[in-house]
Order: structure tokens, then C-alpha cells, then sequence
């Protein structure tokens, strides 16, 4: 992969993950979860193709706002009230099975032994992805997080991953992003970020935007690199 190779080689480089259907492998489970809130609080049965085209990739309060707004009952809870329950929801779901892949675990692992430092950069709310670092082991290695409360602009504006560049102390373009959506490989881009996305039936607007898409995370995707890299800095 050509992005990987090249980031590999930069001066400094990093990682940045989105969380939902990225690094936690839990798109299945968000999909259930908004599906019952809105087939039960607003009436609305919502299909893997809406929630696929028009709202993959916005922030949890961007998701049930729009959802609200097009569905919404005069007796509908609040959006504010629509997210208590989906947090209480998903915090149930992954107490049980964590989301976290084993190969998206050993590339974790794999960066940090490499001294590459780890970010995440997320629409979902913070205490949603710390109910489930706190059960992994990639939960110590991610000290910075980025989370929808913690950004004025959600992707695909690049607000997020500009904060988490700051904070990791590296170029844009030192960066590499792991992706899963439009509008955060979107956001990426216009940080100046190389992109990976993840996708295991990527839709033609993913395939068209994004230079690489691979079907999961694992430590395969950038070992190869990350050797060539040592091999290059063992011969200077």
C-alpha cells in the first residue's frame, strides 16, 4: 500500500483511529441499537441502507438530531433524553463482549513497540469509548482522545484531527488515519492526513475517495513497512 509505504518514512510518525466500526468493531451494534430507539420512541423503522448512506460517520447527537428532525412525534423524547438511553444501551451490550478485535489489538501493540504514538479522534460521546478501553488492552497505550464533546465541528470538518495532531506533537502529514466513513475520511483529508479506510463492503463513494481500503484492522497492515523503516534507520 503505497499510503502506508510513504507514511512509514515520514520524519515523526503516528496514528490516528477513529473508534466506531474502526478500532471497535461495533457498527453491528450501534445499528441495533439506534434501530429500536427510533422504531420505538419515533415511530420510525429505520433500514442498513438509510443508516449506511445517511448517517454513518456523524457523531452520536448528529445521528438521532437527524432522525429526530425527519421523525420526530410531538410526545418523542429530547435528543438529549434519546442519548441517555442509547449511552445505557451500548455501555449493556459491550460490558459482554468487547468490540475490540484481537488484530486490531496486536496493531496497536504493534505501533506502540515502535514508539509510534496512538490517538483516537471520534463522533461518539467519551464515555461510550471509555466503557470499552477500560476492558481492553489497547486502553492504556491511547492516552489521547477526541470525542464529540470535545469538538465544536464534527467531521467532516478536521477541527478533531487537527486537536489530536496538536496534542501528539506531530505534522499532519506524519499521520496516518484508519477510517471507516465518508465524511471522516473526508475529515482526514482535509487535515493533510494520509487515510486508510476500513471496510468490509465499502460503498463506491468510499472506494472513490479513498486511495486504500482494506477489510479489517490487523498488524499486517503496516509491519512490513514499519521493518523496512527500521531497516532504513539501522543503515544510517
Amino acid at each position: 500500500m503505497d499510503v502506508v509505504e510513504h507514511w512509514a518514512q515520514t520524519a515523526s510518525p503516528a496514528v490516528i483511529f477513529d473508534f466506531n466500526g474502526t478500532l471497535s468493531d461495533d457498527e453491528p451494534i450501534l445499528f441495533d441499537i439506534f434501530s429500536e430507539l427510533f422504531r420505538t420512541h419515533l415511530g420510525w423503522t429505520m433500514t442498513a441502507q438509510d443508516y449506511r448512506t445517511e448517517l454513518l460517520g456523524k457523531s452520536d447527537r448528529e445521528i438521532i438530531a437527524h432522525a429526530h428532525a425527519r421523525h420526530g412525534r410531538p410526545d418523542a423524547p429530547s435528543v438529549d433524553e434519546l442519548l441517555t438511553l442509547r449511552h445505557g444501551r451500548y455501555k449493556d451490550r459491550v460490558a459482554d463482549h468487547n468490540p475490540i478485535t484481537e488484530p486490531a489489538v496486536a496493531l496497536v501493540e504493534l505501533l506502540v513497540s515502535e514508539d509510534i504514538p496512538v490517538a483516537i479522534v471520534t463522533g461518539a460521546q467519551r464515555d461510550d469509548v471509555l466503557a470499552v478501553l477500560e476492558h481492553s488492552p489497547v486502553g492504556p497505550w491511547i492516552p489521547i482522545l477526541i470525542a464529540e464533546e470535545d469538538v465544536a465541528q464534527g467531521k467532516p470538518h478536521p477541527e478533531g484531527y487537527l486537536t489530536a495532531a496538536r496534542l501528539l506533537q506531530r505534522d499532519p502529514g506524519d499521520i496516518l488515519v484508519f477510517e471507516d466513513s465518508v465524511p471522516g475520511v473526508l475529515a482526514a483529508r482535509a487535515a493533510g492526513m494520509p487515510c486508510v479506510a476500513v471496510s468490509s463492503d465499502p460503498n463506491p463513494q468510499l472506494r472513490e475517495i479513498a486511495p486504500t481500503v482494506v477489510p479489517a484492522l490487523s498488524p499486517d497492515l503496516v509491519a512490513q513497512a514499519l521493518a523496512r523503516r527500521a531497516g532504513r534507520h539501522d543503515a544510517g
